[in-house]
């Protein structure tokens, strides 16, 4: 495959990632295998071509979530699944706190439909380690948590419901996720490079991550295996998506493999009429994110993609199954959106040279309207927009006013059309505005009885190529009265600053582990700024939850969040915090400190010793982290090439975890 020049200038001239392989497969014109290794500017951890080769292994995150589909749709071929029964059926401990949880099926666990609220998320991500059986805190997370939905109701974003397939694959099977796979998927494709982040363990293949761009640290071993934890070469991930051409039946049935391309909503309209707009939902099949790119659907091609995003790697698979194109991009930087528009600039490059030619999506001529039907003024107030609070209003009823509310307020501006409200940027109160280059038009929409933002972007993704997203996006938020007394507990907690305790030492989010809570005024909800995407009611004097009714990926990784009467906070997702002003003084007086398995002990850096260095004897199985004032770390024994001398920061804060009985001794 050629790429022409302006294509591989955007690709590799202006990368800045760590590392980054490309890899094209067309077997219709036997044309093979190729890697092209990045050649980004010369920095600092710029590798070089012979580096960035065919055998470098990546984290493929949740491209991970198609090989365990792949791996329950081999036993539904072999007649030891059924898609639609219930999953209890395979795994009979599963249990919820809520009845509903019997009507889940294997197939909603596919599609995202199962109505489960998201990710136990705790010791997703180890540094250096692989330890953690994943598995069983997910079913033991699951047995105190709600679902958020009806299961089959609409299609959210699920971490939870592939671990679960993960688990129906070692229960029918009775081989291990690992054993199964290289059994079973990699051999049967010729693939020498798929592992699991069990047997992956220490390869020295690994591509090398820089999680803050400056520092190397140990490499990122995602615990998830069914939701994340696949690690591949892009020439082995292409291999396996070329699986899904037309005719190859190497990994599954032809039936098997059309049930996976098929929109999940044309699938739910023959049981249950869907009660939302089909084409403001979730665009994915089983296992993959899409099976419908309107680019690629305007042209008369089948297109599945799936792309993944790990803490330090990032994934992108395309395959067009009966041009026979796959294209997978992974790197240790950046993330899938940029990789998926490198994929689809590839393949479109590939489909050139069979003669088809595909036109980008654009936006449609709209005209600017100078004023907002009356109709509505009664959609004015609180919504959750975009994942953020905002309140939206309409001035004079000449323009729609989308205040972003939170950490801080940013004002966007939008014009009525025929098709909408389209974003502009200007100064529309005095008439000096245009059309925002990037298309962004939303709809307010009412269903079920609840108020909903509908929206549809098309924008040039990263110099490549233009991406296109049309989605359910937000509602408005149903009036939530508290009592002065409630009120002014949560609004005394207003940027109280909390950091995670109970992860394991290796655990990658104490790269980022601080919480702040945002009080939303009297409205009765809040923002919490690190463990949810939504925005929370305040249900209690000690409790919040995310109520989002959203039916799509906007509605993903929902919780609770308890705070107990020492002010620990509490999440469903499976991490406690702690207020970082109960920390006690780092003083030179600190000489050990004696640690707890998930139980890390956090210090406040004393002025006394601010500006000093510290180092440290310390256990294999042991983290320490330095951060500042700000939060961002500036030492981490993760850090392959940082040394033992340990510069304090003023203001700054200390971290040390690891395994019970053991000790860190400072000098």
């Amino acid at each position: 495959m050629k790429i022409n020049k302006e294509i591989r200038n955007t690709i590799f001239g202006a990368a800045t990632l760590a590392t980054i392989g490309v890899c094209a497969v067309n077997v219709a014109d036997n044309i093979g295998s190729k890697v092209y290794a990045a050649e980004p500017e010369k920095t600092e951890n710029a590798v070089s071509k012979d580096e960035a080769d065919s055998d470098r292994i990546y984290g493929i995150g949740s491209v991970s979530k198609v090989y365990v589909t792949t791996a329950v749709m081999q036993l539904v071929d072999q007649g030891k699944v059924e898609l639609d029964s219930p999953i209890t059926e395979y795994i009979e401990d599963f249990s919820m706190a809520d009845n509903r949880y019997k009507d889940i099926t294997v197939r909603m666990l596919m599609n995202h439909t199962s109505g489960i609220a998201g990710t136990s998320g705790k010791n997703a991500f180890l540094y250096g380690d692989n330890d953690f059986v994943s598995t069983d805190f997910v079913l033991e997370n699951l047995k105190t948590q709600k679902l958020k939905a009806d299961p089959g109701e609409y299609a959210a974003y699920c971490n939870d419901g592939f671990e679960l397939l993960e688990i129906i694959v070692e229960r029918v099977t009775g081989m291990s996720f690992t054993d199964y796979v290289d059994k079973n998927i990699a051999d049967k494709i010729g693939a020498k490079n798929i592992y699991t982040g069990k047997n992956v363990f220490n390869n020295p293949a690994l591509a090398d991550i820089y999680p803050d761009g400056h520092n190397k640290y140990e490499t990122e071993y995602v615990m998830f295996f069914g939701s994340g934890g696949i690690y591949s070469t892009a020439a082995d991930t292409c291999e396996f998506g070329s699986a899904f051409f037309k005719g190859d039946n190497r990994l599954l049935s032809e039936k098997s493999k059309n049930e996976m391309a098929t929109l999940w909503s044309s699938i739910a309209n023959l049981q249950n009429p869907v009660k939302y707009d089909a084409s403001c939902m979730d665009q994915n099949g089983l296992g993959w994110d899409l099976v419908d790119i309107p680019m690629y659907e305007e042209a008369g091609i089948k297109a599945l993609w799936k792309g993944g995003d790990s803490q330090d790697y990032h994934a992108s698979l395309l395959v067009l199954p009966e041009e026979e194109i796959s294209v997978c991009v992974t790197s240790a930087e950046g993330s899938s959106s940029f990789n998926m528009a490198m994929s689809e600039a590839l393949a479109n490059i590939a489909l050139e040279e069979q003669g088809i030619i595909v036109e980008e999506t654009k936006a449609s001529d709209v005209e600017l309207k100078e004023t907002v039907p009356d109709s509505y003024k009664k959609y004015e107030g609180l919504y959750v927009f975009d994942g953020v609070p905002a309140e939206i209003s309409f001035p004079d009823m000449k323009y729609a006013l989308v205040k972003e509310l939170g950490s801080g307020t940013s004002d966007n501006y939008f014009m009525y059309t025929d098709i909408g409200f389209v974003r502009v940027t200007g100064d529309v109160d005095e008439g000096n505005f245009r059309q925002d280059p990037d298309f962004y038009c939303f709809n307010i929409v009412e269903t079920e009885g609840n108020v909903y933002l509908t929206k549809e972007i098309i924008r040039r993704n990263s110099g490549l190529i233009t991406s296109y997203n049309k989605t359910y996006s937000g509602e408005k938020l149903e009036a939530n009265p508290l009592s002065e007394d409630v009120l002014k507990i949560w609004q005394e907690r207003e940027r109280v600053k909390c950091e995670i305790v109970s992860e394991k030492y290796s655990s990658a989010l104490y790269n980022s582990p601080f919480m702040e809570l945002h009080v939303l005024g009297d409205s009765g909800y809040a923002v919490n700024d690190s463990l949810s995407n939504s925005v929370m009611k305040i249900t209690d004097a000690n409790h919040l939850e995310c109520v989002s009714t959203i039916p799509s990926s906007s509605n993903r990784d929902l919780m609770v969040i308890t705070v107990d009467g020492d002010g620990t906070v509490h999440s469903t997702n499976g991490f406690d915090m702690v207020k970082v002003s109960d920390n006690e003084r780092f003083t030179s007086d600190v000489k050990e400190v004696h640690l707890t398995t998930d139980k890390a002990v956090w210090f406040n850096i004393d002025d006394s010793m601010a500006n000093k260095t510290i180092s440290l004897e310390r256990p294999e199985k042991s983290a320490v982290y330095v951060y500042d004032k700000f939060g961002k770390v500036k030492y981490s024994t993760h850090m392959t090439e940082y040394g033992n001398i340990i510069a304090l920061p003023q203001d700054g804060y200390i971290m040390f975890a690891g395994e019970t009985g053991d000790t860190i001794t400072i000098y």
